[in-house]
Formats: structure tokens, sequence, C-alpha cells
């Protein structure tokens, strides 16, 4: 039995009574005499796992040297392994280094199994920081093999906890979570493994279910691992701290999020964990940036310079962000050497932080294909917050084939998972969110153009033919149109009329930009196909509805109800009245009027039969009654609203609609359906 404090602190290490461990080590650290390799690794341990970084290298100081010839060579190689896992979290990678070849050229194989588990760890850290993911593996392969055969519950589960956040960077989620079953499986039965470790699981299984869209259960998982590691001392509470902070902040919530960075620097900084001190610091100043504090770059900054290979790409995509609004060239760079770093080093979730901050230094229609590809990253991960706050920026930048349905979807979808879109970080920054257009063109219902949601007044306009052109342009929806088919629509039958086409169109790009901020060709695009508006400059009212409506019976067709739901519900409010419905004969809109007719027809329907399918059968007659107020001789649609009041036990009602239905029936000679439920 061993007698001194230090002798003592391996028996309690042993026998998973950490406390006493806890107590013996701290005395030893309070001492000044000289240690042997023996007596001081398990010291130098538990302070690790404490986190009392200054206190276990004031320990290892302490060894003598040369080596004391009580020492046998599975000490001296599980002192150097441990003093390398207290430079590793101090951020001294070439003293780690060191320390770990000095570990491995005395723990080769058929020695101590601990110590072997104890040098493959580090190793494996080395190579992770070098980018080398291949070694990374092959080490935490050898690392758990001496730790089952050593019987160390500690060094198994420290391990297992490692791998499952290497996987959750390489986007690995089912391979993470399998990791962690096995790891919290360690903490039943037999010697109890250091509470650190456990709460350093327990924060990675937070972790998992961030990544996994479920911010709100992450924050709960947060707070358990907060709890194990506050009541083992260990000043790596700083990792749930941090997870705490990621939690608010993608929720939106960035008070919250600040002071749970800010409590994580302060942890870390105190305790001197340096792995923990970047992450804290990176989520930070996206915060602060967010928010425009100026403290973000020189939080930023010191991420950078703390940052190791393992943590320097997450690091210059906070300085991108940081900087970003101020000098774009300069994010642009640090998104370019991060997503250089993510490639290299196996690392999808920063090569996707990275992509998302390249495409915020970009203008519009260059920022998509970034944009796309971050999104498509995100979704091999699996991290649906993500996702969704991707397409929004796409959507809020007039991208791809249906932004405003795009932009339902994912603020939508970002709800669902609690998750406020009107603030937030990285691309939902209000910082960097576009302005919406200036100006806009309404056809549904009155013609009109509006600035600021002002009209533009007939007086501005100057001439009736710069209208009638707009018109004529929105009635193709973004298909060029000839000068020649111009100047017959306007000037019908006379010739030489080239002039007047090129007065008339400067006169409507001077309404469309009156203050000149943007390009000719900005909102009116000319070339040799002929003249057109850009659609994804200019918001015309009849081009969002149609977006809407087709979204919706595509969502509808797919078996997405609730989705298809909300997209018809907004096509139904977009949808003001026909194409220019107080000039009914003009002959050039005729073709768009009907379109827009039959698609809010369609919709209706499709309206109508996603809410019968959820079972609101007052939403369901709204949108047949509104199809019915435009086509009262819709027959599927009054024979759908009849079937569904029955069903619903509202006989009175479904008599009275079923009475109308016959009426319209029997003025276009058609013989009426028997009243009765086909549903």
């Amino acid at each position: 039995m061993f007698d001194g404090p230090a002798e003592g602190t391996l028996r309690h290490a042993d026998a998973g009574e950490w406390e006493e461990a806890a107590e013996h080590a701290g005395r030893t650290a309070g001492d000044t005499g000289a240690l042997t390799a023996r007596t001081a690794w398990p010291v130098i341990m538990v302070l690790y796992l404490q986190g009392r970084l200054d206190a276990a290298e004031s320990v290892r100081e302490r060894v003598a040297h040369p080596p004391d010839p009580a020492d046998d060579v599975a000490d001296r190689a599980l002192l150097a392994a441990w003093a390398a896992s207290v430079a590793w979290a101090r951020g001294e990678v070439s003293a780690c280094r060191l320390a770990a070849d000095r570990a491995l050229s005395l723990a080769r194989p058929g020695s101590d199994p601990r110590a072997l588990a104890a040098v493959h760890t580090v190793l494996a850290l080395l190579a992770a920081a070098e980018g080398d993911r291949r070694g990374n593996d092959r080490h935490y392969a050898l690392a758990l093999d001496a730790a089952v055969a050593a019987g160390d519950r500690t060094q198994q589960l420290r391990i297992r906890a490692n791998r499952a956040s290497q996987r959750l960077e390489e986007g690995d989620l089912t391979g993470a979570l399998a990791e962690l079953d096995e790891a919290l499986g360690l903490t039943s039965g037999g010697a109890e493994p250091h509470p650190a470790m456990v709460g350093l699981a327990q924060h990675n299984r937070a972790d998992l279910l961030l990544r996994g869209g479920r911010p709100r259960a992450a924050r709960d998982g947060f707070r358990a691992a907060r709890t194990t590691l506050q009541r083992a001392g260990a000043g790596s509470v700083a990792y749930p701290l941090t997870g705490l902070g990621e939690s608010y902040e993608l929720c939106g919530d960035l008070p919250q999020a600040r002071a749970a960075y800010e409590e994580a620097v302060l942890v870390a900084e105190a305790t001197g964990i340096a792995q923990a001190l970047v992450p804290a610091l990176c989520g930070l100043a996206r915060v602060l940036a967010a928010t425009g504090d100026a403290g973000a770059v020189p939080t930023a900054a010191r991420a950078l310079a703390a940052s190791t290979g393992l943590t320097e790409a997450a690091a210059r995509v906070a300085v991108g962000w940081a900087v970003l609004t101020a000098e774009p060239a300069v994010a642009r760079d640090h998104a370019e050497r991060a997503i250089g770093l993510a490639r290299t080093g196996r690392n999808p979730a920063a090569l996707a932080d990275g992509l998302e901050l390249a495409a915020m230094t970009h203008p519009g229609a260059e920022a998509d294909p970034l944009l796309a590809d971050a999104a498509r990253v995100w979704t091999d991960i699996g991290d649906p917050v993500a996702v969704a706050r991707v397409e929004l920026a796409r959507a809020r930048r007039n991208a791809g084939r249906t932004p405003a349905a795009s932009r339902i979807i994912a603020e939508r979808t970002l709800l669902a998972l609690g998750v406020e879109s009107a603030t937030g970080t990285r691309s939902l920054a209000p910082s960097l969110r576009p302005q919406e257009s200036p100006v806009t063109v309404r056809m549904l219902g009155s013609f009109a153009v509006l600035h600021g949601g002002e009209s533009v007044t007939a007086a501005t306009w100057q001439s009736r033919k710069a209208r009638d052109l707009l018109k004529l342009l929105v009635a193709r929806r973004g298909r060029p149109i000839s000068r020649e088919a111009i100047g017959e629509a306007l000037w019908p039958g006379e010739n030489a009329v080239a002039n007047r086409l090129s007065i008339t169109l400067s006169i409507l790009r001077t309404v469309l930009d009156p203050t000149r901020s943007v390009p000719p060709d900005h909102y009116v695009v000319t070339g040799p196909a002929g003249v057109a508006y850009d659609p994804h400059t200019l918001s015309v009212d009849v081009d969002v509805f149609l977006q809407l409506a087709a979204a919706g019976a595509a969502a509808l067709g797919a078996g997405r109800t609730d989705e298809a739901r909300a997209l018809l519900e907004a096509a139904d409010a977009a949808y003001a009245g026909a194409v220019l419905d107080d000039e009914p004969d003009l002959e050039a809109v005729r073709p768009l009027r009907d379109e827009a007719r039959t698609g809010y027809l369609a919709a209706m329907r499709a309206l109508g039969t996603a809410c019968a399918e959820a079972g609101d059968t007052d939403a369901a007659v709204r949108a047949w009654r509104r199809l019915l107020d435009h086509d009262p001789y819709d027959e599927d649609g009054a024979l759908r609203m009849v079937d569904v009041l029955t069903g619903s036990g509202r006989h009175g009602e479904a008599a009275r609609r079923y009475r109308t239905y016959t009426t319209r029936m029997r003025e276009l000679g058609v013989r009426p359906a028997p009243m009765k439920r086909r549903i």
C-alpha cells in the first residue's frame, strides 16, 4: 500500500476514487520536493484531467534528471505521455511533439499497455493537427486497443470521446453516435472513469444533437455536461459553455450566446486550455460581428493567434466574419485559406463555413454557386439548421429558380427548428441581409411601379408609352422581345420607330432608377435578342405569385402537405386580383392574365386538398370558397367542399352548398352529380 500523497494518487485513481485522487494530487502539487517518474505521472494525469495545467507542468519540472534508477521504462513513458497531453492542452504543439516522441521511444509494443494508450492518444491528436487523418485514425485504434488491454476505463472513455469529436468534424453523425454510446457505456460497472471524461462525452453527445438540428435538446445536454464538469472541478467546463453559446447563437438569441461565450473564454484563459479557448473566441467573435460590436476584430485575431492545425480553419473564418463589412477582400482571403485547410484536413463543417463566408464577399449572382456548394456540404453532414440558413441566404439574394418559395420554406424550416431567422450570425447577420429591391412592379389588380412602397405618379412617367413598354416586358416574364415586335406593339403600322423606342426605354429606366444608383441594364436588359426585364433584380408581384403557386403544387404532389399549405397560403395572399384587372382589353397581357388566373384556381384546389388532408375543415372550405368566387362553375371544387362539410357533420351547410352547385350546373345545362360522400 502506498503511503505518500504522490503514491496515493495512483492508488485512488486505479480504484475510481477520483475525489481522493484529486486531493492527493493537490497535496503533491503544493509541495516542492523532487519526484520520480513513478510518483509524478499519476499526479500529472489527475491534474491534467482537472484542467489544472500550470500545476501539472510544475509537477513535471520537479522530476529528477537524469531519471531515477528506480523508475522503469513504463513510468518514464507515462510521464512523457501525460506531459505531452498537458502541452497539447496548453496549445504548445512543439513541446507536445517532443514529449510524445520521447514517450513513443520508451513505450514500444509489448510494453505497459497503459503507457501505449497514453502515447498513441497524444500522437492521434498531433496527427489531426497536421491534417493527417489516416494517422489520426491509426493512432486512436492503437490507443484504444492498449487502453482495453490495460483495463483503463478513463483512457478508453477519453479515446472514444475524442473519436466521436473527430467523426462529428467529418460529418459522420452515425459514427459519432456509436462512439458515444460505447463511451458512456463505460460509466457503469467497474472502476468509475474520471468525471472530466464523462463530462466530455456528454458534451460531445450534446454537440451531436446540435449538428443534427436539435439546438434546444442540445442545450439541455450541454447543461448536463457543464454540471458534471463543474462538480469535478474540471477546467474543461469551457467546452460545454462554448456549446451553450453556439446553441443560443444558432437560435438567434445573441445576448445569451455572448454571455455563454464570454464565460467560456474566462474559464479557458484561467485554466490555460488553449484547445478550449479558440472555439470560444471564434463564437464570441461571430456574435460581436453580427451585433456590430467593435470587439469582433480583436477577438477573432486572438483566436487566430492561439489556433493550432485543428482550429486554424475555424479561426480564419471567424476573422473573416469580423472584418467582412469593412474589408471584404481580407475576409475573402481568410475564407479561401480556411477552405484549403478544411479540404486537406478532412473537415467538411469548416469547409462549409468557409464557403458560406466566401459567398458573402461576392456580389449577387457570383455568391450563389458558393452558397449552393455550402448547402450541399451541410446536407451531406446532416445539419438541417445550417442547410436552411444557407438556403435562406440564397433566397434573400433572389438566387435559384423560385426564391420567393425558397424563402418561405427556409424561414418555416428554421422556425420549426427553433431558430429565429430575423437575427443570427454568419449569413443571417442583419448587417449582411440584402436590402429589399427598392422598386417593385404591381401587375395584379391594377398597374403600378412602387419605390419604397410609394406609387410612381403619372407625372413622373412623362410618357404613357414607357408604362406600356414595361407592361409588355413583364407580360413576357423575362423572355426577350425583339425591338421590331415592341415597335409594332407600341406604334402599330408606323416605320422608323427606333429613335422613339430608345427614348421610351431611357424614360422607363429613369422611372425605375431615378437616382441612377445602378447600371442602366440592372432592371431592363437589352441585347441582340431584344429587350427584357431582369426578374432577379426587378420584383414583380405576378412572378412572386406564380413561383409560390407552382412550388406549393409541387410540394403537395411530393407529399409534403405542411410545406405545400404554407406556400399555397402565401400564394393566396399574393394574388391581389387578375393581371391588370382595370385594363381588360389590353391584348398584350392576356396570356399572362390567363396563366395567373389558371394558377390561382389550381392553387386554391391544391390548398383545399392540403387543408382537408390536415383535417382543417374550415381552412379547406375557405380555399374552395375562394376558388368558386373566381370560377362559380368549378364542379370538382364545389363537390369537394360539400364532401368535406358532410364528413365533418356540417350537414346544413353542405346542403346549402350543394343547392348552389346544382343551380350552377343547370345554368350550364349539365346534370348535377348526386350528393354523396366521394372522399
